[in-house]
């Protein structure tokens, strides 16, 4: 689990086709990587993997297709730069909210509008969205501002832009989207409720 606080900006080093997949370096520093072992979970713009080898600043991945169909991690190139964060131990503060990882799909930048970035995403996205709720970015932990048919927006404190890589991202760009799994229960048991009685 993790709690969509960004520890640390990591650079895109290695990035290597492998089969369908690929295989995945980034460098970062020291203080976030020493404590790391073969093994570990690390969510890598909000994608959880698994560590496969580390060294005194660098670590490495293997994407498997799945992951690459649902994220933008096949779109990443070295020199790009992502958000890392390591996965909560027990007794680790939750700053932002519990999140697992596992990504439901990708949403596009289409405004940015000083502190406010606007998204279009799925409907079936948006049925899980709502103003006030949490949702994670690029595994970023953040409160929708609004919600529409397809589209949501986030508001951004200078924070968050400068210590994560929401502050360099520009219009048309794509993102990672964790929704929060409490609510996607929620609204799937109320449907299958509504269904069951006829009243979908």
């Amino acid at each position: 689990m993790f709690s969509g606080i960004i520890q640390e900006l990591g650079e895109v080093c290695f990035f290597e086709a492998q089969g369908n997949g690929l295989s995945l370096g980034i460098k970062s520093t020291p203080l976030f990587v020493t404590p790391l072992v073969t093994g570990d979970s690390v969510a890598v713009d909000g994608v959880c993997l698994t560590l496969t080898s580390c060294n005194e600043s660098k670590i490495f991945f293997d994407v498997i297709p799945e992951t690459l169909a649902c994220t933008t991690l096949g779109e990443k190139r070295c020199s790009d730069q992502v958000n890392l964060e390591a996965a909560l131990k027990m007794g680790d503060s939750i700053g932002g909210h519990l999140l697992s990882g596992h990504v439901f799909g990708t949403a596009e930048i289409f405004l940015i509008k000083e502190n406010r970035y606007y998204f279009r995403g799925s409907k079936e996205l948006s049925q899980y969205l709502f103003e006030k709720g949490f949702i994670a970015i690029d595994g970023i932990s953040l409160t929708l501002v609004s919600v529409d048919s397809d589209t949501f927006s986030v508001g951004l404190i200078p924070e968050t832009l400068q210590r994560t890589t929401l502050g360099k991202k520009r219009e048309g760009e794509r993102v990672n989207i964790e929704i929060d799994m409490s609510t996607k229960i929620q609204v799937d048991t109320v449907k299958r409720i509504l269904a069951s009685s006829g009243k979908d």
